[in-house]
């Protein structure tokens, strides 16, 4: 059957889930459109149970309604789990709740965004996927049988921390700082981490909507200082950070240092290939060029992979790795049965590592070589279709001067002692630019070199943030 034809904004569906801003494009009838089409191509499939979940934002629970009506409307089977992480979530799925999820988050966006994550079959959704959603609507293609639908609550966050506590054993107890940032982790965070073994000093440990405190990406330095403030003054191991819905993180060591997550990847990669010799170790296009070496070092076998939390999830089925990471701090580590990117997960993995050493885990971090390197760099544009359009000029014009150019996503620009990278972003209108070499005066030439090609073409008329 099918319904008239309705408008619905083309830019909600982007690379990895649906994006935008809520009371914009992404209204309560987008949202119940999008709900009904991903209930409709279950039923297409021969099947109707999912699981549905939300993060802490204040359009969240007007969102997650709207879903659900919309996965009601083509007869589906709704198990609301309420608040909580999107790992949380993920876990649902892989416990056999249900193979399907639907997960209502920004993740780590500005508190007017919105969005939502799909799984299906057990699979995070992506690329055409996400398309054939907007074509169904589009068609009209749309399932109608509310009268087969049905709606359940249950609870998950029990069941999770336990999976999470029984797989943790922490050799001494490590003093802690965690950052929720406002977000969903704040559900559980805290007593987790009490639970495993450790002392806990909790900060923006509180679900808030408005983020208060700093916007929910721990990726942007700024948003770290409490937190390292907090480590310095407490004299603390650690301090982990989480994201919006808790699906990445990042630490700071106990001098204040950002342990960035391609430096954590490498003691997670240095930590399990010794009882999983031969096995692949997937890392973003972002991550540092001293992690090929160190997984060759530590018996493994490198995977470089496109940016995007579920294009790497395909990337490490395909290869059957059993690690892998992003710089934006998606990590997978699958050693254990843990299938998906989950940061609280992966703290805990990260503290028990630590936990096994009697030195300072800055002391444990300094053993890996590390360079010079800037956080990600947002060359922002009016929309994300502007910015694709500049970083395709520019890839058929750059001057880079590249020994060795990758085109794997956006461009890889690297020379002997260090490497410059410019892509489109799916998560916002923007080129993401990240710089690394070996010295401070060799970081400068190449960001130069950057700088130059954007001037030259004349890409943007804002100033360059870096």
């Amino acid at each position: 059957m099918t319904i008239p034809h309705s408008p619905i904004a083309h830019s909600l569906f982007r690379a990895y889930d649906v994006r935008g801003v809520y009371a914009d494009n992404l209204t309560e009838h987008s949202v119940r459109l999008i709900g009904q089409a991903i209930g409709s191509q279950l039923r297409d499939m021969g099947t109707q149970s999912v699981v549905l979940g939300r993060d802490g934002r204040l359009s969240s629970p007007t969102l997650a309604q709207a879903v659900t009506e919309g996965l009601l409307q083509a007869g589906c089977h709704v198990t609301d789990l309420g608040m909580l992480p999107t790992p949380v979530l993920y876990f649902a799925v892989q416990s056999g709740l249900a193979p399907h999820g639907v997960m209502i988050t920004g993740s780590h966006n500005p508190p007017n965004e919105n969005g939502i994550k799909i799984v299906i079959n057990g699979e995070c959704q992506y690329n055409e996927q996400i398309q054939n959603l907007y074509e169904r609507i589009v068609r009209g293609e749309l399932w109608h049988q509310p009268q087969a639908g049905k709606l359940h609550t249950a609870t998950i966050l029990p069941a999770y921390q336990q999976a999470v506590c029984q797989q943790i054993h922490l050799q001494r107890r490590l003093r802690i700082g965690v950052d929720c940032g406002n977000g969903a982790t704040a559900l559980l965070a805290e007593q987790l981490f009490r639970d495993i073994g450790c002392e806990v000093h909790p900060l923006f440990c509180d679900v808030d909507g408005n983020f208060p405190n700093h916007s929910p990406d721990p990726t942007q330095p700024a948003n770290l200082q409490a937190l390292q403030t907090l480590v310095l003054e407490q004299a603390l191991d650690i301090g982990i950070a989480f994201d919006g819905d808790g699906d990445r993180l990042i630490a700071v060591d106990g001098d204040g240092h950002i342990l960035w997550p391609d430096r954590i990847l490498t003691l997670l990669a240095q930590s399990v290939l010794p009882e999983q010799p031969g096995r692949v170790v997937a890392y973003d296009v972002k991550c540092t060029y001293r992690l090929d070496k160190a997984i060759h070092d530590a018996g493994g076998i490198p995977g470089m992979c496109i940016s995007g939390h579920s294009l790497l999830k395909k990337y490490i089925r395909e290869h059957d790795a059993v690690l892998g990471g992003e710089f934006s701090g998606h990590i997978v580590l699958r050693d254990r049965g843990m299938e998906y990117d989950d940061g609280v997960y992966i703290a805990a993995r990260l503290l028990e590592i630590l936990a096994q050493e009697t030195a300072r885990p800055a002391d444990v971090f300094a053993r890996i070589p590390e360079g010079f390197s800037t956080p990600e760099h947002k060359l922002r544009f009016a929309s994300y279709e502007a910015a694709t359009a500049a970083m395709a000029i520019w890839m058929q014009d750059q001057q880079l001067q590249a020994q060795r150019l990758i085109t794997l996503d956006g461009m890889r620009a690297e020379y002997a002692d260090g490497w410059g990278l410019a892509r489109a972003s799916n998560t916002s209108p923007s080129i993401t630019l990240r710089f690394e070499a070996d010295t401070p005066g060799r970081l400068e030439d190449i960001r130069a070199l950057f700088r130059a090609d954007i001037q030259r073409l004349q890409l943007t008329p804002e100033a360059l943030p870096f």
